[in-house]
This record gives C-alpha cells, structure tokens and sequence, in this order.
C-alpha cells in the first residue's frame, strides 16, 4: 500500500477512537450538508429569498466544481478508505475518492458566500462549515485526509478563477446578439458531455443549462427579482419547492429509469427543467404572485 494511504488510514483509525453514537450522528448531519437534496434545498433558498445574483454565481461556480471533480476523480481513481478496510466506513458512498467532492463543493459554496457577502459572521460561519464538512469526511471514514486536502485545492482554484471570470463578465448577458447565446448555451453541454457522462456529470451539465437558459430568459424579460417580507419569501419558497418535488421526483417517477433506454437523456431533461425553474420560473411566478417585485438586473 502506498505509504501516503496508510498514513492516511492510521489517522483514520485514530480519530475513530474517540467515536460515539452522539459523535456520528452529528457529523452524519454536518456530511449531508455536503449532499445533492441539501444543495438542491440551499440553492433556490439563496436565489429566492435572500439575493439572486449571489444564489446565481454560487450555483454556477458549485455545477462547475462538480464536472470538474468528476473528471478529476477518473485521473487518479483512487480508492477510498474502507476499500482498505471495510470496518471504518460508517456512511455510503461510492466512486472513487480523490479528490474529494463534499470537501471540494463546501469550499466553492461557502467560499463564494464569504466572498460577496463580507459580514464577519458569514466568513467565519463559512470556514466552520467549510473545515467540519471535510472532517466528517474523514471521521466517517469515507475519504483520506489526502482527499480532503485535495478537494479544497481544486476548490480553491475553481473558485479564484471564477472570481476573475465574474468580475469581468459580471453576468452581463445583455450586450451580447441573442442568436449567439441561444448557441453557445446549446452547444455547451453537447462540448462537455463528449469528455464524461456519467449520471452526476449529466446532472450537473443539465442544470448548469437550465441556468443558462434561465438567465436568459431573465436578460430579455424581467432582469432580477426583489423578495417580499419574510413571510411572503417563506410562502413563495414553499411554492417553489413544490415545483422542485414535482420536477425532482415526480418526473423520476414516470422518465426510464437507470437499467432502460432512453435514461441518459431523461436525466438530462429532468436536471435541464430543474435549472429553468429555480432561475427564472419560481422567481416570475412570485411576480405574478405578488411575493417579490421585478428590479432592474444588477451592473
């Protein structure tokens, strides 16, 4: 075994020496801060009732990370701890595990939250989830410290390029011809699926267009969104989940599933309408709800 690994599976050992059922189940909670249906929940929860543009750009750069995690994952294809040694793993997963993605995903979301939102209070909440979320990686033993370390590494790097991209860019899609987005948007998730195309990569491509798409629709009708009192946000982000469910599971329900035909671009479709909807379908529905007001998209 390499000696990296087993230095990384003794530390392992070692934590897990002070394990108990309270120490699990908390940081079974803090790990699923790091799952798909948290993500699915936190996203449209930024973009709807506290800032849309900030939800946008955390959203983007967090599709982003995961394509790229995935391709990462494929180069080195690395094991994870209890293909060692079974007995240390105390949550599922699969795949292989450098670099991490929890840890990865943590540093991008929670790093782009610190970055444009400078209250110290949600800098120094975001390094706190940002270090718990890679450590419960590593006390349930489904992650080397290596891989933690890894996944911020690449983290960090998607996320100050992608500083440098939206400070240049700063989302402005307006000045640009429309027949051209429409390509590109298109064109785009056909150019990324030609390399990977496993499930989370189609999920993962497919939102990120719907978000394009969802933009879009946004340059040329409405611009951004303004949310209502609190109330009203709760009852529109409860409207919205709604839309998610139907989307999320519902479609899941009567789409091919895993072992038939057709499955792969169901999935795309599922993910593809998903992003429509968190970007530009819930947020026109509170308008016309009266649950937020159109604003004049940020410069």
């Amino acid at each position: 075994m390499d000696i990296i690994l087993q230095w990384g599976l003794n530390f392992i050992i070692m934590i897990q020496q002070v394990e108990s059922p309270l120490l699990d189940s908390f940081f079974r909670i803090i790990t699923s801060l790091g799952d798909e249906l948290f993500y699915l929940l936190f996203f449209p929860f930024l973009l709807w009732c506290v800032d849309f543009y900030l939800g946008i750009r955390a959203g983007i750069i967090f599709l982003l990370s995961v394509y790229v995690n995935a391709g990462l994952k494929e180069i080195f294809q690395q094991p994870r701890p209890f293909d060692i040694l079974a007995e240390i793993q105390k949550v599922h997963a699969s795949g292989y595990g450098f670099p991490s993605g929890h840890a990865q995903s943590s540093l991008v979301v929670w790093g782009s939250i610190a970055y444009w939102e400078k209250q110290i209070w949600i800098r120094n909440l975001s390094v706190l989830l940002i270090l718990l979320i890679g450590f419960s990686r590593i006390y349930l033993g489904v992650h080397f410290p290596t891989d933690i370390l890894g996944g911020w590494l690449f983290g960090g790097l998607i996320l100050g390029l992608s500083y440098f991209i939206f400070l240049k860019i700063k989302l402005d899609f307006i000045q640009k011809n429309m027949i051209f987005k429409i390509i590109g948007i298109t064109l785009f998730p056909v150019i990324l699926l030609q390399f990977q195309s496993s499930p989370d990569i189609i999920s993962s491509v497919a939102a990120l267009t719907g978000v394009g798409y969802g933009l879009l629709f946004f340059s040329s009708s409405i611009g951004g969104i303004q949310p209502g009192n609190w109330l009203q946000r709760l009852f529109g982000f409860l409207v919205g989940i709604t839309g998610i469910g139907i989307l999320y599971f519902g479609l899941k329900l009567i789409l091919p599933s895993e072992d038939q035909s057709f499955y792969q671009l169901s999935r795309f479709f599922r993910y593809l309408l998903l992003g429509i909807w968190i970007s530009f379908g819930a947020p026109w529905l509170f308008i016309r709800m009266g649950l937020a007001r159109q604003v004049e998209k940020k410069s």
